[in-house]
């Protein structure tokens, strides 16, 4: 009997481990320990509703975060009932059955509230957090009246103009992550965005750390930032409601992300174009001009045309789709100043990681690329790569 216990734990670390990555190993003790109690009562509840597989998933969970788990001294009384539970979806399923974690959309989000901070507006930055935010750094609660202050403080000291996100951050070292179910219970649909920072300014904000976890959560439709640093708050904790009357962090960046998305949009023709070997239809989504900004030599789109044309006529690119290509999932649209002079009206630049390599067909083709668009009559097109 004790052997078959053995195995048994062994199987359930190893079940663990491969659903979760084991995320609590980073956890202090009595947070753990908080969340492994968190757990065990969203799996008891489940069971009170008739889910017994997924109450008892849960609750072996629970003891492998937490071999001292004691279930007797657990109440409950600051989780939420199982009939609520349920009803929002906040314990979220896991495995193969977990819901699509929607990269795209909290990218987006990200990189509209990093363009808040670059127009050093304050205002327009709070709107993207919730009524208030813990930052487990310091341990402490603050309104989102007190971030819009320190922010106009910082911004006061500390001229953003010019810089681009990728001045502040490492965009490639974006990861996002569903929130574990006991977390969802408490803070709805919510999840942790993760990234590097290239710039230091520990000095003058609170929350800054050279790595930084954004922890995320929807509202009414609604993505907000509720606690920033590398832990999560208390699970007894909630974030006061956003003030009403408020603007959307949706809406005050509706520009930015129809903006982005068209970008998206052309590269995504661009390339495809390409790889069928239309070289005329690749073109319509370029400029007149376009800057090589790794060869140091602008060409005309009739001299493009030629080199296109000769390089293409008798390869093959063995990508036939423009996923198969690029990672197009983890592409990012940021707003940028123009590389070459003469370039009038908004810049942005996207920039792509690839999976294939096309540089036999595609001379300009490199692992990292950066694309530069600008707005020509309408339709955003290509004027620079690098």
């Amino acid at each position: 009997m004790r052997n078959k216990l053995i195995i048994s734990a062994m199987v359930l670390v190893f079940a663990a481990g491969a659903l979760w990555g084991q995320f609590w190993k980073s956890y202090s003790d009595k947070d753990r320990q908080a969340t492994a109690q968190a757990y065990w009562l969203a799996g008891r509840q489940y069971q009170a509703v008739g889910k017994a597989d997924k109450g008892r998933e849960l609750m072996q969970l629970a003891r492998v975060m937490d071999p001292r788990l004691d279930p007797t001294a657990i109440t409950d009384q600051a989780m939420p009932s199982a009939a609520e539970l349920l009803a929002r979806g906040g314990a979220s399923p896991m495995g193969g059955e977990a819901a699509e974690v929607p990269v795209q959309s909290l990218n987006s989000f990200f990189l509209r509230f990093i363009g808040a901070m670059l127009d050093s507006d304050a205002a327009a930055a709070t709107e993207f957090m919730d009524g208030s935010v813990y930052l487990t750094k310091t341990g402490a609660e603050i309104s989102r009246s007190d971030a819009k202050s320190a922010l106009e403080q910082f911004f006061s000291a500390v001229p953003l103009a010019g810089k681009t996100p990728s001045d502040l951050y490492d965009l490639n070292s974006v990861a996002v992550q569903r929130m574990p179910p006991a977390m969802s219970a408490v803070w709805g649909d919510a999840y942790t965005l993760r990234v590097d920072s290239r710039a230091d300014y520990s000095q003058y904000l609170a929350f800054w750390e050279g790595k930084q976890q954004f922890s995320i959560h929807r509202v009414a439709g609604e993505w907000y930032i509720f606690a920033i640093g590398q832990s999560s708050p208390p699970l007894t904790w909630k974030p006061q409601a956003a003030p009403p009357g408020s603007s959307s962090p949706a809406a005050s960046g509706a520009a930015e992300a129809e903006a982005s998305k068209a970008i998206m949009d052309t590269f995504g023709g661009w390339l495809g174009a390409l790889l069928k070997k239309d070289v005329d239809g690749a073109l319509t989504s370029m400029t007149d001009s376009i800057a090589f900004l790794r060869l140091r030599q602008a060409v005309t789109k009739a001299e493009l045309k030629t080199s296109l044309e000769g390089s293409l006529e008798n390869g093959d690119f063995g990508a036939s789709q423009v996923g198969d290509a690029v990672a197009m999932d983890n592409a990012f649209v940021e707003r940028a100043q123009s590389p070459v002079t003469g370039v009038s009206g908004t810049v942005y630049s996207l920039s792509v990681q690839a999976k294939s390599d096309l540089s036999r067909m595609l001379p300009f083709w490199t692992a990292r690329q950066r694309y530069y668009f600008v707005n020509d009559n309408g339709q955003w097109k290509i004027f620079a790569l690098m």
